[in-house]
């Protein structure tokens, strides 16, 4: 089956900033993002916990997506819906995964894999890993197995048994079936277009509205390669469907303020920072690229060439529509955006909050101007996590606050970044 199917059903939701794949909202993220995400679930709850949480968002969320496109292919055999599910994990850039299954179970291969093998590329240097790195190709395996038999949602498990991040020659699933479990209720287009308030205009525009409209154009065409992977901006990048971050992330939180309260403010900061590592890693790899280079022209470094050029990224990627409301180099960004795919999904599963939950929208904020500040783009720099450990060694110079949320029944979402007064924590 030809990965143009993925293609065809691509959609955006303009002034908002969203992305969607079959009606189900998808974001793109990069191998730097998706690994600290995942590590960030596991050292909070331990991997066997955080393995069964990630391994059921990512089963959910693909099943809505599978089920959707195999009812516009018309592919009526279990034969035809696993070929299409094959095609459709390649041409996310989740890998090549085989699946040899029936109505009762059994096992999936996968190499490549995008976390194992990109786990393996960054850290496999110096770290030895002892647990499997592959919960979202867990979830899909057992999504493309119901949909393929018609067996009921949530019934399927996936359990990875070796991996190549821990040096293994390839990953390899077993799937079983059991009794289902309930579902929230679903996570659509009709939802995130619910959740949203009215566009915001910003600072720039007559330059960000332009770019944004090349990456997305861009983007459309962004698919895996014959391995199943996306190679482009200098990264190893995945379209993802925007609930697997979110479910796992706010279940996770769910779980420490339940059981260990008093860690929920380190767990915060934790994705707090997993939207820096996102944004200072592949928004700057965007920037320095060839590609870049091609649709804009060179980086020059010029603070608003930087912020204008960030926030048409966030905009096309599927981040949400990102504004600057204010901006003073290095002194102070006002971030501001109508909504997007955390406010979105909390608005609609969760509720109403009681305090601002766009955690990676924080950190996103305050990676910006950190680009925008700290890095010699003159000089080219590789953006590796030897130059962001170095960059970040004695802290930051910079705090972000999210002072407006969605989430909590405000009519955006609003970070400020600002000077940090001597001896403030606040990231």
């Amino acid at each position: 089956m030809d990965k143009d199917i993925i293609v065809e059903h691509r959609s955006h939701l303009l002034g908002h900033g969203m992305n969607f794949v079959a009606n189900i909202p998808t974001v793109f993220h990069c191998h730097h993002f998706n690994l600290f995400w995942d590590q960030t679930i596991d050292d909070a709850l331990g991997h066997e916990l955080s393995c069964r949480i990630r391994t059921a968002a990512a089963r959910e969320v693909f099943h809505d997506i599978l089920a959707g496109l195999v009812t516009s292919a018309g592919a009526s055999t279990p034969e035809e819906r696993l070929e299409l599910a094959r095609t459709v994990f390649a041409a996310f850039g989740q890998g090549a995964l085989t699946l040899d299954v029936s109505a009762a179970g059994g096992a999936a291969l996968g190499r490549p894999l995008h976390y194992s093998h990109t786990w393996l590329e960054k850290y496999g240097g110096w770290i030895r890993r002892n647990t499997p790195a592959d919960a979202l190709a867990a979830g899909f395996a057992a999504a493309a197995t119901e949909v393929a038999f018609g067996l009921p949602r949530e019934s399927v498990q996936a359990v990875e048994h070796s991996c190549v991040a821990r040096r293994d020659r390839e990953c390899t699933f077993e799937l079983s079936v059991g009794d289902a479990t309930s579902v929230a209720g679903p996570m659509g287009r009709l939802q995130v277009e619910r959740a949203m308030t009215d566009p915001v205009q910003g600072l720039l525009e007559d330059q960000v509205a332009p770019i944004e409209a090349g990456l997305r154009e861009f983007s459309r065409g962004m698919l895996g390669d014959d391995r199943g992977l996306i190679q482009a901006f200098g990264l190893f990048a995945t379209q993802t469907p925007s609930t697997y971050y979110n479910r796992s992330g706010y279940d996770a939180l769910r779980h420490v303020n339940r059981t260990a309260p008093q860690s929920a403010p380190v767990m915060k900061a934790l994705l707090r920072e997993a939207g820096h590592v996102c944004v200072f890693s592949t928004f700057g790899g965007v920037l320095l690229s060839p590609e870049w280079e091609a649709m804009v022209g060179p980086i020059r470094g010029e603070p608003d060439e930087i912020l204008a050029g960030s926030l048409a990224i966030a905009r096309a990627l599927g981040f949400g529509h990102w504004c600057a409301g204010e901006f003073e180099p290095g002194q102070r960004l006002v971030l501001q955006t109508p909504g997007g795919y955390e406010s979105a999904y909390y608005v609609s599963r969760e509720g109403r909050a009681t305090e601002p939950m766009c955690f990676v929208l924080q950190g996103a904020a305050l990676a910006i101007m950190q680009l925008i500040e700290r890095v010699p783009w003159a000089e080219r720099p590789t953006l590796n996590q030897e130059f962001y450990n170095q960059l970040f060694r004695n802290g930051l110079p910079w705090q972000a606050e999210e002072t407006q949320c969605v989430s909590r029944g405000d009519p955006m979402c609003e970070v400020v970044v600002s000077r940090r007064e001597p001896g403030n924590g606040v990231l």
